[in-house]
């Protein structure tokens, strides 16, 4: 009799989690992926973007050089352990602005993953324009004005690389 309760049980927990499991996409959100997803082709196939290579880093960040001429370059790299000062604008796929700093000091590492990664190919003095995947971004959670899903632009402008470890 024990065992029959178990298996009962064990079917009772399994059917609710089924049913949690097979809830319906919110259309909102699919509508928004889908949107993201086309972005991100459009960037890859712009001859005006290049695609960013991290070495054995992480793969699919998209940049253009916006740095003016005349600008001096410095010739050190932030490793990822550095701290950075910089300017710079996030941008959603739709032009909307999410997040703007200027002269902003923070880790590299303490960023999402494509940012920093970005941040270590560039050079005091440079501004990119990025376009950051989901996967190196917020992911499939999100965080707060950011959805699931959602490729991230930025501008940014390395000002200083403040310490190395």
């Amino acid at each position: 009799m024990n065992n029959n309760k178990n298996i009962l049980l064990w079917c009772t927990v399994f059917a609710l989690f089924a049913l949690v499991s097979c809830k319906p996409v919110d259309d909102s959100l699919e509508e928004w992926r889908l949107e993201n997803e086309a972005a991100y082709n459009a960037i890859k196939d712009d001859p005006e973007w290049t695609l960013l290579d991290t070495g054995d880093g992480p793969s699919g960040i998209y940049f253009r050089d916006l740095t003016e001429p005349e600008t001096v370059i410095g010739d050190e790299y932030p490793l990822e352990t550095s701290s950075v000062t910089v300017n710079y604008t996030g941008k959603f796929h739709n032009g909307q602005i999410f997040d703007k700093g200027s002269k902003n000091t923070f880790a590299v590492n303490g960023t999402v993953r494509g940012f920093g990664a970005a941040l270590q190919q560039m050079r005091v003095g440079q501004k990119w324009e990025i376009c950051i995947p989901y996967y190196l971004g917020y992911g499939v959670i999100g965080k707060g004005s950011i959805q699931p899903y959602t490729t991230l632009f930025f501008e940014i402008e390395l000002l200083q690389i403040n310490r190395y470890p």
